[in-house]
């Protein structure tokens, strides 16, 4: 007879139970590294919120200075950049952001709101109209679309976020969960 080396049946599932505890402990601190998606969504809409409105309130051809009426505070009528159409009024804000962005379709204006969709999937809601404007506005983003689940302002997967600006173009947040989430790195603890 041949003397053939080979493992055996029990060294392999030995094997192979080693492999798979090892599997299961590496799985679970990988699924805690996975990146969490409302978190980096929401810093992405923080972002792109920020680095607009500061292009915007900067422009001296959108909002020339005024000293009555200073940043968003000025409606007069422009031209939108790279377009023919006009912006002016309550709108103006809204149009003008918008046209800075990737949008789907075009912004819609009801009541009291601008709303829009970006292309990657964040639903925007604007308020427009700036007498109410000497405090703050608040841009809500749901950062899994319109009808994305579970759509939540509060808890562990919120998905619907607040954004402040200001009419000098500041930008800031004062919900808890955003504040944690732009201090944070975008990982599930």
């Amino acid at each position: 007879m041949k003397n053939i080396k080979a493992f055996t049946l029990a060294e392999t599932l030995i094997v192979l139970s080693i492999i798979g505890v090892v599997a299961i402990l590496l799985l679970g601190t990988l699924t805690k590294s996975a990146p969490d998606k409302n978190k980096a969504m929401f810093k992405k809409a923080y972002s792109v919120t920020e680095r607009t409105i500061a292009e915007l309130v900067n422009d001296e051809t959108l909002y020339p200075y005024d000293p009555e009426r200073i940043g968003f505070l000025n409606t007069d009528e422009v031209e939108i950049p790279g377009t023919s159409d006009t912006a002016e009024g309550d709108q103006k804000l809204c149009k003008l952001f918008t046209n800075k962005l990737n949008i789907l379709g075009e912004p819609a204006f009801d009541g009291g709101d601008c709303t829009f969709e970006t292309t990657d999937g964040i639903f925007w809601t604007m308020p427009v109209g700036v007498s109410d404007f000497s405090t703050k506005k608040i841009i809500k983003v749901d950062v899994n679309g319109k009808e994305g689940a579970p759509n939540k302002d509060e808890g562990d997967d919120q998905d619907i976020f607040s954004i402040n600006i200001y009419s000098d173009g500041r930008v800031n947040v004062s919900g808890d969960k955003e504040i944690e989430y732009l201090r944070s790195h975008s990982v599930k603890k």
